[in-house]
């Protein structure tokens, strides 16, 4: 009976034994199929990526055989283009071919304007259009599912926008602003030429000066607006003077009274941040004095904006002249010179011109060449006088025209002069044989030399400027040298090596001492680069650098008055016909920013600003006031040629005006007995 026992006993361990061994086998051989089923699907993925990036790549190849339907003009930051059936977007640059069947992405703080079949189309920020065709298959339609976009069609034709569904046929010659707002919402602003909805609610006519708002279910929103017929959307002009450029405002008042004025104010930056002027009290027209940059500008009723966009001024006054530096003297033995050409660059500038003469008139021209960058090197120029000047060529999309810069000239003289006879270009060549210093071009020199040419006196390295001192041009920089000088300039520049890249200020011919307006705030580097007059180039080594300070604030007024908390009453008002503010000038300003609030559930609403030169205003029309609590702030300025150079510290106050509600009248017996 124990044998069978212990004989049932070995037979179950084997048993168990072999069933442990089995389960191990069955869990490996699981682990394998799960690793190999895994590695099946990696392999099916990255086929399938592969397969995507192929058929991606091979549309774009496919692409060079499509004729595009138009290019890019203008492009500022992130924009980006997806053609159809693609999965990867395409940075745009300028004069990147346009497609049908185009997705075109515009990034925050980004623009784009695109030249398509005749056709003008300004995207702003935050856009998203496709460009495809009508179903009658022949005109053209942009299909706009968020953001901004400006169109001026061309003579070839009308142009069909779809907002969120709904369809605006444009005539040709039309120039409008279409946006596609939030919940569907869709606006539709004419600026001039006339267009129509078609489609459901087909025979809405919109012509020049008209605006149309609709909710998603097509519902027409009435609003007041100002439909704004000049300047045209993200318009660009080029000033061909030193002079401001006038720009002309009009527009169309839509559902406002009269008697209720409109306040245009313009920004340098689109927050508006820093407003650079304020126009007031207008009706339908204003006219603004700007320099060139980007400008943006909004016009408001009370504090509802209207309407709303920016302008672009370029500087097509004529570029200045870097190198040669003027009356430059080139001297060769036996191969003609290589002369490196560099100019001031222009902002938004495509290209530039250079033209170049044996003659003052420049007439005949011997060379005219292109460039897309600020600088050009060529060689060939026989002996003689040269004369060079340079045009910046902008977009098609700007009016107006540059003109070229003022010329320049330099000599180019074979020398065969005995070594009695060698200049100091010919000495340093043969003294230093194995290169000059970067601070000496044009001939070769050795390490370690000592070419103390140019000194620079002041400001000493690593100085400190005020900010206003850098800001109102009593910032001297001072430098000397022992030779003899043909032409000299001053550079100042972001870059720690001045000679490199666009300075931000070149003054030719300074002389020993100069001084530089409106220097801002940052780290600058300056050096003297002179032309001496046997031809050598010579430039202090090292650049120096100084460091202008912030501009600081100016200190909130004191003395405000009337004083925080204050109550004005019946009997304020009784002998006052008006609210005067008062307050204690603030030493360094000149101006002072009034603005008057009043204090509501939803917040602040602006009641009144104003800006003045004394240290009170005083508030005439009490119409505008009510009971209520009212703040009011003082911000001290210091302003120099109508923009505002230093900034302050706004004090605030809070006045309270409360005063009994009328009692219904109360009429006593007057006596009078009315008989038969």
């Amino acid at each position: 009976m124990r044998k069978n026992i212990k004989s049932a006993k070995v037979k179950q361990g084997l048993t168990v034994t072999e069933m442990k061994d089995k389960t191990r086998m069955s869990i490996k051989n699981n682990f394998r199929i799960l690793d190999l089923f895994i590695i099946v699907i990696f392999l099916l993925i990255a086929a399938f990526s592969l397969n995507l990036f192929w058929l991606d790549l091979m549309q774009t190849v496919n692409l060079q055989n499509v004729e595009p339907v138009g290019t890019v003009v203008v492009r500022k930051n992130t924009v980006q283009r997806r053609h159809s059936n693609r999965v990867l977007w395409d940075r745009l640059s300028y004069e990147s071919p346009v497609y049908l069947g185009d997705l075109i992405r515009v990034a925050e703080i980004s623009a784009a304007t695109l030249n398509v079949e005749d056709n003008g189309i300004d995207l702003e920020e935050n856009t998203l259009v496709r460009i495809t065709r009508s179903s009658d298959g022949e005109s053209l339609q942009l299909n706009l599912r968020e953001g901004t976009l400006s169109l001026v069609t061309g003579s070839s034709g009308g142009v069909i926008v779809d907002i969120n569904g709904k369809q605006v046929q444009t005539a040709s010659g039309t120039v409008l602003s279409a946006a596609s707002g939030a919940n569907g919402r869709v606006s539709v602003q004419v600026n001039s030429g006339s267009a129509r909805f078609v489609g459901e609610g087909a025979g809405r006519e919109i012509t020049s000066g008209m605006a149309v708002a609709m909710d998603a279910a097509g519902n027409e929103i009435l609003q007041r607006a100002a439909v704004v017929t000049a300047p045209s959307p993200n318009e660009r002009y080029v000033k061909s003077t030193s002079e401001p450029f006038a720009v002309n405002f009009s527009w169309n008042r839509i559902n406002l009274d009269p008697s209720q004025t409109l306040r245009l104010e313009i920004g340098m930056d689109r927050n508006f941040s820093q407003i650079f002027r304020i126009v007031e009290n207008l009706d339908n027209r204003a006219q603004v004095l700007l320099d060139s940059g980007l400008w943006f500008w909004r016009l408001s009723f009370e504090n509802t904006v209207l309407a709303s966009g920016n302008l672009t001024i370029a500087n097509g006054a004529g570029v200045e002249l870097y190198s040669p530096a003027a009356n430059s003297l080139f001297r060769y033995s036996n191969e003609l010179p290589v002369i490196n050409f560099q100019w001031e660059g222009a902002d938004d500038a495509v290209s530039y011109i250079i033209e170049i003469s044996n003659s003052p008139d420049f007439a005949p021209i011997r060379y005219r060449l292109n460039s897309s960058a600020p600088s050009l090197s060529r060689s060939g120029f026989e002996e003689g006088q040269w004369y060079w000047r340079v045009m910046p060529v902008f977009p098609p999309v700007y009016k107006g025209a540059a003109v070229y810069s003022s010329p320049a000239s330099f000599r180019i003289e074979k020398s065969d002069a005995p070594l009695a006879e060698t200049s100091l270009a010919q000495w340093f060549e043969s003294l230093f044989a194995g290169g000059l210093p970067p601070a000496v071009t044009q001939q070769p020199a050795a390490a370690g030399a000592d070419l103390s040419l140019v000194n620079l006196i002041s400001p000493a390295d690593g100085a400190g400027i005020p900010g206003l001192t850098a800001l109102r041009g009593q910032a001297a920089f001072q430098w000397e040298t022992s030779v003899e000088i043909r032409s000299s300039r001053l550079i100042i520049s972001s870059n720690p090596d001045p000679l490199q890249g666009r300075p931000a200020v070149t003054i030719q011919n300074p002389g020993r001492t100069a001084r530089v307006d409106r220097l801002g705030a940052g780290t600058w580097y300056w050096t003297v680069e002179i032309q001496t007059a046997d031809g050598l180039t010579v430039s202090a080594l090292p650049p120096r650098r100084v460091v202008v300070q912030p501009i600081p604030l100016l200190p909130p007024p004191g003395g405000m008055s009337p004083e925080r908390n204050a109550v004005l009453g019946y009997d304020y008002f009784a002998s006052n016909s008006g609210i005067t503010f008062r307050w204690n000038a603030v030493q360094g300003a000149n101006a002072y920013n009034f603005t008057l609030y009043q204090q509501t559930p939803a917040g602040r609403s602006r009641i009144a600003r104003s800006t003045v030169n004394a240290a009170s205003f005083t508030l005439t029309d009490l119409s505008q006031l009510d009971r209520g609590t009212f703040v009011w702030q003082v911000e001290a300025v210091n302003m120099r040629g109508g923009a505002v150079e230093q900034n302050g510290t706004a004090g605030e106050s809070v006045f309270v005006i409360d005063f009994p509600l009328p009692r219904p009248v109360q009429i006593e017996d007057t006596g009078i007995l009315y008989g038969n």
